[in-house]
């Protein structure tokens, strides 16, 4: 077979440049939903009067022997198609003949029907990858409802900062990975518009009911400017930007592990099967894994560069070019559902080791702004309370001391030598503001790390969770009613 739309061409295309040209290799992807797109258009022009049921019947049932043998790996596609579409035509053509088969494409053009099987599959593939964001969450919620009550070091600049626990650090991974998760189902909501019926850029003569194949395909409805339709790819554009977002978070969360799966913190470590040997260090267990999550950002955010750099410029219309995005879309989503299905792998067969997390916070100087709190609280304004911490933190740093050793006269000494001021503090200031457990318990503010706010912060999160898990049940239930539907029309028509 060739390419039957090189009719007005005298030439066919020499090899490489067939090979150049061709996108067979991307289109592979969407082969079954370039069929069901066709079925559905053509079940469409059947009930607008525009095709007759016998000529439908003997479509349908070539476009069906075809995905059997598709599936079954019979079909193979060379470069001499620019694509699918023409290949896809041709062999029903060829199982039909021209008369019936040649009617199978009235009312569409390429560039609508590649619109309509990217969005198709882009659709299935957002909604696999918010499965396994909501995963992921589950699995950090377990995890986090483990540990409200375990101290941790939490970090600014690089440098040990307050106290925290490991459920207040995990949560708010939750609360990104949860935005993470409205971002992917708010793209998917504006990817849910059909674009098939807007022919090659400004519709066609034919009296079509796009709202026909948009209920077969599973659409919510029609992208009703035909030009928007088959020359914008801002949707395209919009999944690699927030799926690049989603990966940052993630990217960010695997480099906390690497750090604290090291000998120097060792507060975690990873499962064998996520973890990787040396090929001359005998000693070693590398989080490699995590490692490549950090790596594979990078190839995530080169999809949404090319995205944006393919479109910059680009006359509007549809231009060559625009095949492209296929190359880039389907990398990013392969490689963005991969990590989050490795990073909720990781980190569900982790083990925490919560006395590393403990001692680390022994000796450390994560009070300070508790011990200011507490004088700003008893008798110095704010601003002087943080001077005077500051300066028994120096004192304390000269002496080689502690905040566990900190005593009401280092305290005292430094506000009379600081403001000419006689303060009372309590002869126990240094458990209270240093013993973990009761610096915790005094946090207030909603968000902090205290262990009953974290306890229920992980609880709401939960329950948000799976408010959003029937949400997204529901986008698949309908693609399923869709389906079902296109299956019962095609029984119908090929009865």
């Amino acid at each position: 077979m060739s390419d039957i739309f090189r009719t007005r061409l005298a030439k066919e295309f020499d090899d490489r440049v067939a090979r150049y040209h061709t996108s067979t290799v991307e289109d592979l992807r969407m082969f079954e939903e370039d069929i069901d797109g066709t079925m559905a258009h053509d079940i469409m022009l059947h009930e607008q009067g525009i095709l007759e049921q016998e000529d439908l019947a003997l479509i349908l049932g070539a476009l069906q022997e075809i995905k059997e043998e598709w599936k079954a790996g019979k079909l193979t596609i060379g470069a001499e198609y620019e694509d699918i579409h023409p290949f896809i035509e041709a062999r029903v053509i060829e199982k039909i003949g021209i008369e019936v088969g040649g009617k199978l494409h009235a009312g569409r053009s390429r560039n609508d029907q590649v619109m309509v099987d990217m969005k198709m599959v882009s659709k299935k593939e957002l909604l696999a990858i918010a499965e396994n964001v909501l995963a992921l969450i589950k699995t950090l919620g377990e995890l986090a409802d483990k540990h409200t009550e375990t101290p941790m070091v939490a970090y600014t600049h690089g440098q040990q900062a307050q106290i925290t626990t490991y459920g207040h650090y995990l949560c708010a991974y939750i609360d990104q990975y949860m935005r993470d998760y409205k971002r992917i189902k708010q793209c998917y909501d504006r990817v849910n518009y059909n674009p098939l019926g807007s022919a090659a850029i400004a519709g066609t003569n034919f009296r079509i009911n796009r709202l026909r194949t948009a209920e077969l395909l599973g659409f919510d409805n029609i992208q009703t400017n035909s030009m928007d339709a088959v020359s914008s790819r801002d949707w395209a554009i919009e999944i690699n930007s927030v799926l690049s977002i989603l990966m940052a978070n993630m990217s960010r969360m695997a480099a906390d592990m690497v750090m604290w799966a090291g000998a120097e913190f060792q507060y975690i470590r990873l499962s064998d099967e996520y973890s990787s040997s040396s090929s001359i260090m005998p000693q070693k267990i590398n989080p490699s894994t995590l490692e490549l999550i950090r790596g594979k950002t990078a190839e995530v955010y080169g999809g949404l560069q090319e995205a944006l750099t393919m479109v910059k410029g680009l006359p509007t219309g549809y231009y060559q070019d625009l095949q492209q995005t296929k190359i880039t879309l389907w990398r990013v989503f392969d490689t963005t559902r991969t990590s989050v299905e490795v990073l909720n792998g990781a980190i569900a067969t982790l083990t925490v080791n919560e006395d590393k997390m403990l001692e680390q916070t022994k000796g450390s100087f994560i009070y300070a702004v508790q011990l200011a709190e507490v004088l700003a609280e008893e008798t110095l304004s704010f601003r002087e309370a943080y001077k005077v911490t500051a300066g028994v933190v120096n004192n304390l740093v000269a002496d080689g001391r502690t905040m566990e050793e900190l005593t009401a006269e280092d305290v005292q000494k430094v506000a009379k030598e600081l403001f000419d001021k006689d303060i009372k503090v309590s002869s126990s200031i240094a458990d209270k503001v240093s013993n973990p457990i009761k610096a915790l318990n005094n946090l207030r503010s909603p968000g902090s790390p205290h262990p009953a706010e974290t306890a229920m912060a992980v609880e709401n999160r939960m329950e948000l969770r799976e408010r959003y898990w029937k949400e997204f049940d529901f986008l698949k239930i309908k693609l399923v009613i869709a389906a079902d539907n296109l299956k019962n029309a095609i029984a119908r028509y090929t009865a």
